[in-house]
């Protein structure tokens, strides 16, 4: 032991003796280190904590499936659910929810809240508990017992000031009375962004109950999920849940033919979208520490040359080879603890930073503390990272010769062949990993860009978007619902700077929507499980004009069919495409299934197709119908406005609480941000790969440099005695230029052969851009050998410039 802490001692003393090499080296350990550390943290946070419920690994999600769309979860039926619960072993509990938006009103601002309708067994399933008051209770839920809420920890600090005694007080949602009985913990947070109808966590949740009209086979618009039996595996429950889909395609083969089920873990599930990325962006930044490492090692390296003599010394002194490694290890691993230390600093700055810019709807963590396992991951990597940079110099330096070393003018041990070879190994290292990093970044930021590119099929400059959602007890029958949202549409157009206004159920890029199957009038009915599928939408005769969807034939809704049911449907091209090739669907009738009972509507107009979820989705088919058609109460309004539309936004709220003090304003944006936040994920991936990228090319460029650097002040000599025997100062300049050229080919010829090998794990995040780009790869090529000729061109025009008479002193 005291040998060990003399060691240290040394190692310590050493650091502060060479303050310039101790800055350079632990300065690029703390950031590979401390980018490695930060990306851990989220990573650890997302995939690998566990989840605040009891019993994790037991909990699902559990969804349907349909053959035509294999593997693709889909919302569940309520008739399905409830047979499912009758017939399933497999679970101690299961329990169905949906999200919605609602109003709170009475004391303070009218606000819209995410509320989200729950069986009693919803919580219980979670295995959470209320961190003040009870959960629902087994007879809560059917009609008229359903009156009572639980509160999130959020809205009960933001809305009530975390006052426990709103317990048992009464608040009014929707215009209807209902009892708080509850406040849930800051940790329940269960948000599924798949099929979410809201895109965003529940503040708020009501207990609902099937009814006998539940039984009935229609529609699907729920999620649920289910904790497994003891004993059972998800291999099991799921071999049961296909049996019990069998059966109910037998007995519904209208309804259920084509459909299954399909059981995802719930951490799975909740990490879906972050898990690629994240995953990628954990070999970006072990990549840059690697890089990193490798500077160092040369660092190291180019140090041990110049203590040869020391170490012949002490080997002259007794000191055993094993003695003599030990002592550079150490010193090794005081550099990795003291950019281990700092790396922590870095690690909370580049979490700070990333949570910042990371989108609210991508990221969604609250605070992130260094948890003891992020703590155990520095310590891990700071060792490994010093393991690494000080073994091969180490060993090299404890191969000195005693006798050879201890000579006046002996030639240093860095001068050796063998020692050459491992500084080259780690600059050939460095130069293929950074090509890996670089290719990767360079595919993201072509894809981003293709993604840029896409035409969503609407002009989303200077548009102003505004969800509202209107009360159905305040508005309890279609007429009013329809006077409402035609009478703010009216008063918005007419302000000033107002160019039209509209309104649609289902604004595109900005969540959920809304789809069911049709029949074509004339055609005979599908087989069941072929039957034809559509998106609904209805809207305005404003909407289309205010986002300039074209029109491709037929015409917009008249004034007549904005006012009364008139049975009139516009569809978009991918419809008349896939449905109608070949011909004019102008005059025909389709049967959508969304209204009780469905009535032919009909074709009146074909417009553009629009991308609806999402930008790297093609439109799918679409039909818009009027909102008298089916009356909804939750409407988006779109402005088109002659300057920012952001300055409307006050204006817009003003007419809306003319209309009814008490409607709450939801989704304020500019149809461009609703652009951005569906290309955030994107943007936030290829931001930091690139990022990545760039760190790795400066450390590749400055360990060029260094080694170039090092090589030259080796060769002084040699380089003397050319100059003497005539060479002129060009060749120099091309001989050292043309060895940093040869380590640049070997390292750009491994690279690609790595970055090729392993471009298939960015697949699932590019768009229309291929894993093998030639652009992406030549540019990468171009960019780091123009790198390495610029690394090289320095230490090589210095030596140039050595006069010989100096260069022959040199040795």
């Amino acid at each position: 032991m005291d040998d060990i802490l003399q060691d240290v001692r040394y190692a310590l003393r050493l650091c502060l003796r060479t303050p310039g090499f101790t800055f350079v080296a632990v300065l690029a350990l703390a950031l590979g280190i401390g980018a490695n550390t930060a990306i851990f943290t989220i990573v650890n946070a997302v995939l690998l904590e566990p989840m605040p419920f009891r019993d994790p690994g037991r909990l699902v999600v559990m969804w349907e499936t349909n053959a035509r769309r294999p593997g693709k979860p889909n919302t569940i039926a309520p008739s399905n659910f409830v047979r499912w619960r009758e017939r399933a072993t497999a679970f101690e509990r299961m329990a169905p929810f949906y999200d919605y938006r609602i109003n709170l009103t009475g004391a303070g601002e009218p606000e819209e809240l995410i509320g989200m309708d729950v069986t009693p067994d919803f919580f219980p399933a979670l295995g959470v508990s209320p961190l003040a008051g009870r959960a629902f209770a087994e007879d809560e839920g059917p009609e008229g017992h359903d009156a009572v809420a639980v509160l999130s920890y959020g809205l009960w600090q933001r809305r009530f000031a975390g006052d426990i005694g709103v317990i048992g007080r009464a608040i009014q949602i929707n215009g209807r009375t209902v009892t708080v009985i509850g406040v849930m913990p800051p940790a329940m947070r269960l948000f599924l962004k798949r099929w979410s109808l809201t895109g965003k966590p529940a503040e708020l949740w009501m207990p609902f109950a099937f009814t006998e009209a539940s039984r009935q086979p229609r529609g699907r618009y729920m999620s649920a999920i289910a904790r497994l039996t003891p004993g059972v595996s998800l291999t099991e429950a799921q071999a049961q849940m296909d049996t019990i889909a069998s059966g109910l395609t037998t007995e519904f083969p209208q309804f259920d033919t084509g459909w299954s089920t399909l059981l995802i873990p719930l951490h799975r599930e909740l990490s879906g979208d972050l898990r690629p990325a994240l995953l990628v962006l954990t070999g970006a930044v072990g990549f840059v520490l690697l890089i990193a490492c490798a500077n160092v090692a040369n660092l190291l390296l180019a140090r041990g040359a110049t203590r040869q003599r020391e170490i012949a010394i002490r080997s002259a002194l007794g000191a055993a080879r094993i003695r003599v490694v030990r002592q550079l290890l150490t010193e090794s691993l005081v550099l990795g603890a003291l950019g281990g230390a700092l790396g922590l600093l870095v690690a909370q700055w580049t979490l700070a930073l990333l949570l910042s810019i990371s989108p609210a709807d991508l990221i969604d963590l609250g605070p992130v503390p260094l948890s003891y396992p992020v703590l155990g991951f520095t310590a891990a990597v700071s060792l490994a990272t010093a393991i690494i940079c000080g073994l091969a110099p180490a060993f090299e330096g404890s191969r000195s010769v005693i006798q050879d070393a201890l000579k006046d003018g002996a030639r240093q041990i860095g001068a050796s062949p063998r020692h050459r070879r491992i500084r080259h190994a780690f600059v050939i290292g460095e130069i293929a990993l950074a090509v890996v990093l670089l290719v990767g970044a360079g595919l993201m930021l072509r894809s981003f860009g293709s993604l840029r590119a896409v035409n969503p099929g609407f002009d989303t400059h200077h548009v102003l978007t505004a969800r509202l959602t209107i009360p159905t007890r305040r508005y309890a029958d279609d007429a009013k619902r329809i006077d409402f949202f035609a009478s703010l549409v009216a008063r918005v157009s007419q302000l000033p700077g107002v160019e039209s206004a509209g309104a649609i159920s289902y604004l595109p890029l900005a969540g959920a929507g809304s789809a069911t199957d049709f029949t074509i009038v004339g055609l005979p009915p599908p087989l069941p499980g072929q039957g034809l599928a559509t998106a609904v939408s209805v809207c305005d005769d404003g909407y289309f004009r205010t986002m300039r969807v074209p029109l491709l034939r037929g015409r917009f809704f008249s004034e007549r069919e904005m006012r009364e049911k008139t049975n009139v449907v516009i569809i978009n091209d991918a419809l008349a495409r896939r449905y109608f090739p070949g011909e004019n669907p102008l005059g025909k009738s389709l049967v959508i299934a969304m209204t009780a009972p469905n009535v032919p509507t009909e074709i009146i107009g074909v417009v553009g197709d629009t991308r609806f979820s999402d930008m790297t989705a093609e439109a799918g088919p679409t039909t818009y119908w009027p909102h008298p058609q089916l009356a909804y109460g939750a409407m988006t309004l779109t402005v088109r406005t002659t300057s920012d539309p952001a300055v409307f936004a006050p204006l817009i709220e003003r007419e809306v609480r003319a209309l009814d003090k008490d409607q709450p304003v939801a989704d304020v944006r500019t149809m461009d941000q609703w652009v951005s936040r569906n290309l955030s994920q994107a943007r936030f991936s290829s931001t930091l790969l690139a990022t990545f990228a760039t760190l790795a090319l400066m450390l590749a460029a400055i360990g060029i440099y260094g080694v170039m650097s090092y090589s030259v002040s080796q060769r002084t000599s040699e380089i003397g005695i050319r100059l003497a025997l005539g060479a002129e100062a060009g060749d120099v300049l091309r001989m050292i230029v043309g060895h940093a050229v040869r380590l640049a080919a070997i390292g750009l010829a491994i690279g690609v052969v790595l970055a090729l090998a392993l471009s298939r794990t960015l697949t699932s995040l590019l768009y229309e851009t291929a894993g093998t780009d030639p652009l992406t790869f030549a540019a990468v090529v171009g960019v780091l050998g123009a790198v390495a000729i610029a690394a090289s061109y320095f230490p090589a025009r210095r030596a140039s410039r050595i006069p010989p008479v100096e260069a022959l002193r040199a040795q």
